[in-house]
C-alpha cells in the first residue's frame, strides 16, 4: 500500500525454484478442504516439556530446549523473542487457557513452531528457515526480507483490523526485496481482515493459498490492495476469497510467471478485479469475478491487462476458464492464449457470452456458493472439461 499507484517499476530477474513440499502445499485447486475455516485457532494437544513466564524465562527455556520439545508460556507479554537455530522442531505456544502476547524477530533461526500467540509484530529475515507460525492473531506486520528457499509457513493466522500510518509497513504480511529464487514462504488458511493495509505486498514469489480477503478498504491518502504483486517470479494465489475489499490481485509494476486460480473476486471498490501491468508470461485461470456495480459508474469483475505508460508491454499471459464481466487488453499488452471464459460482454472466438448462475444464488454469502449450478452457461464447458470459474 503506498499514497498513490504510480509506483516505480521493479526488474526482477528470470527463474524460480520450488521444492516437493511446495508443490505439496500448492496443489488441491479451490482449497475446499479448508474452506471456511480460515483463521481457525488450532493449537496442539502436546504437553508441555518447560514453561516460561516471562521473556527472560523464555529465553532460558528457549536455549535449553531440545529438537521436539514444547515450551508453554503463562499469560502475559513477552516482549521480542529471538530465538536462534536448533537442530528439530522446538514449539512455542500459550499454557492451556493462557493468553500470551510477544514480537518476533528472527535472524537466522532454524525450526521454530509458534502456534495460538498474539504477534504484535515479526522480523523473519535472512537465513531463518523452516519456521512455521499457525492459529495466531497479528495486530501488526509481518515483515518477511532476504529469506529463500525458506520452508516457512503462516497458517490458520488472523490479521484484523491493521492500518499503516506513515512511515509503517505497508502490508500485513511484506515482502520488501525482490529475487528470482523463491522465497519458500507459504500463507494459508488465513483471514485478512479490515484495516487499510495491504493484505500481502510482495517483490518475490510466494504461496497464497486458501485464504480470505474482507472490507479491505483506503482510509485517506493511503492506496490499499488486498494482495499486491511487484516482479515476484513464480508466485502462487490460489484458492482465495476477496469480499467487499478495495482492490483484488494487482500487479502495478510488473510481473513474471505468477499462477492465479481458483480465486472468488467479490469487489465493491475499483472495477477490475485483477489486474496485471506489463506482465511476462503469468496464468490467469479458473477464477470468478462477480458482476456488480463499482466505482467510476463501471461494472465489477473486469481483468485488465495493460501498462503503464513508460513501461514495458504486458506479453504471454494466458487467460482461460475464467468467469467474469469482461477482459480489458490494452495499450499494447498482449495475450498468449483467451479462450473457454464466461464473459457479460465483449467475448472473443472460443469464449462464451452469458451471465453465470451460482449455486449460492445471485449474491452468495461464501466461496462455495460461487461455483456454476447445473443448467448454468459454463457448467462443464471449461478447456479441461470441469466447470468454467472456480472448481
Amino acid at each position: 500500500m503506498q499514497p498513490s499507484i504510480n509506483r516505480s517499476g521493479r526488474t526482477v530477474g528470470a527463474g524460480f525454484m520450488l521444492t516437493l513440499s511446495w508443490l505439496a502445499w500448492g496443489c488441491g485447486g479451490e482449497g475446499s478442504a479448508r474452506e471456511g475455516q480460515e483463521g481457525t485457532q488450532h493449537v496442539g494437544l502436546e504437553s508441555c516439556d518447560r514453561t516460561a513466564t516471562n521473556a527472560a524465562t523464555l529465553a532460558s527455556q528457549w536455549s535449553a530446549a531440545t529438537a521436539g520439545q514444547t515450551i508453554c508460556l503463562a499469560t502475559g507479554s513477552y516482549g521480542t523473542f529471538a530465538a536462534g537455530a536448533k537442530p528439530g522442531m522446538v514449539t512455542v505456544k500459550p499454557q492451556s487457557g493462557a493468553t500470551a502476547t510477544l514480537a518476533v524477530r528472527f535472524n537466522g533461526a532454524n525450526n521454530v513452531r509458534l502456534e495460538g500467540l498474539t504477534i504484535t509484530s515479526a522480523a523473519l529475515l535472512g537465513s531463518t528457515r523452516n519456521v512455521t507460525i499457525t492459529g495466531s492473531h497479528f495486530t501488526g506486520a509481518a515483515t518477511i526480507d532476504g529469506v529463500a528457499n525458506s520452508n516457512i509457513l503462516f497458517d490458520g493466522n488472523t490479521h484484523l483490523d491493521i492500518n499503516a500510518p506513515t512511515g509503517s509497513a505497508p502490508a500485513r504480511i511484506h515482502l520488501p526485496y525482490s529475487s528470482s529464487t523463491h522465497s519458500g514462504v507459504t500463507i494459508q488458511n488465513s483471514r485478512f481482515e479490515g484495516g487499510d493495509a495491504d493484505g500481502i505486498q510482495t517483490g518475490v514469489a510466494v504461496n497464497i493459498l486458501n485464504n480470505q480477503f474482507k472490507d479491505i478498504q483506503e482510509n485517506g491518502p493511503n492506496h490499499t490492495d488486498s494482495i499486491q504483486l511487484i516482479g515476484a517470479p513464480g508466485a502462487v494465489v490460489r484458492g482465495n476469497y476477496f469480499l467487499n475489499c478495495a482492490t483484488g490481485i494487482v500487479a502495478y509494476d510488473g510481473v513474471e510467471r505468477a499462477v492465479i486460480e481458483d480465486n472468488v473476486l467479490d469487489l465493491r471498490g475499483r472495477p477490475w478485479a485483477i489486474e496485471l501491468y506489463s506482465d511476462d508470461g503469468s496464468i490467469v485461470r479458473h477464477n470468478t469475478l462477480q458482476y456488480g456495480a463499482c466505482d467510476w459508474n463501471l461494472p465489477c469483475g473486469i481483468i485488465d491487462i495493460t501498462r503503464k505508460t513508460a513501461a514495458d508491454v504486458g506479453r504471454g499471459t494466458v487467460i482461460v476458464d475464467n468467469v467474469a464481466t469482461e477482459i480489458s487488453v490494452s495499450n499494447g499488452s498482449t495475450v498468449a492464449e483467451r479462450h473457454h471464459n464466461l464473459l457479460r460482454r465483449d467475448a472473443q472466438s472460443g469464449e462464451l457470452t452469458g451471465a453465470p448462475v451460482f449455486v449460492g444464488g445471485a449474491n452468495p454469502t461464501d466461496r462455495s456458493g460461487f461455483r456454476l449450478a447445473t443448467g448454468s452457461p459454463g457448467k462443464g464447458a471449461a478447456s479441461d472439461g470441469t466447470d468454467v470459474g472456480i472448481r
